[in-house]
């Protein structure tokens, strides 16, 4: 019965390390002209340690310790972005970034209106790729990797119909999402090294 115990109190502290890592990622809101988080959710408890990701005709495994769901709206508007915040297995972690670094790279490859990008900002190194012209559902996808902690963040650009959506040409819709990477990534940032500090 005590092993029950200790087994027990092990996996709550191993949960409470997965929200002091993801923390700083699924708490920035109102950046990037006024975005607010809309709805959280977490990755249930008994969901697969892993996801997986279609890599040059075989399926890979990512590595998934814990993970949250935050959506983003502006103000009555439909949702503009699905944001994915997931920690790495430490142990996997390298491997996981090459997967998806490697993933990204085979999706612009094989999809003639897709272009892909890769730049740094405040620490993260991150990747996008984007729809060449307005349509469909999703516009673009980008992904944070950091090193630091290892974290993965994946954001879905969400497309809608005009009426209920922020933007309303494609340069309009690329401004927005340049300005939520940004925003996103520098409070990230920030609110990671605030926890560092306590």
């Amino acid at each position: 019965m005590a092993r029950f115990g200790v087994l027990f109190a092990l996996l709550a502290l191993d949960a409470l390390a997965d929200d002091a890592v993801l923390e700083p990622y699924i708490r920035c809101d109102g950046f990037a002209g006024g975005v607010r988080a809309v709805t959280l959710d977490r990755r249930p408890a008994d969901a697969p340690r892993w996801r997986t990701v279609e890599l040059l005709g075989k399926t890979e495994r990512v590595s998934v310790l814990d993970g949250y769901r935050v959506m983003y709206s502006y103000p009555r508007t439909l949702p503009f972005a699905r944001l994915n915040a997931e920690h790495s297995d430490p142990a996997r972690y390298q491997a996981d970034k090459r997967t998806l670094t490697e993933y990204f790279a085979g999706i612009a490859q094989a999809d003639d209106n897709a272009t892909l990008s890769t730049i740094s900002i405040a620490g993260f190194a991150i990747q996008s790729l984007t729809k060449k012209a307005l349509g469909g559902t999703t516009l673009g996808i980008t992904q944070f990797l950091s090193d630091d902690d290892g974290v993965i963040v994946t954001i879905y650009f969400l497309n809608q119909v005009p009426e209920v959506r922020q933007f309303e040409t494609y340069e309009e819709f690329v401004h927005l999402r340049d300005e939520f990477v940004r925003g996103y990534a520098e409070c990230a940032a920030a609110s990671r090294a605030r926890a560092k500090q306590r």
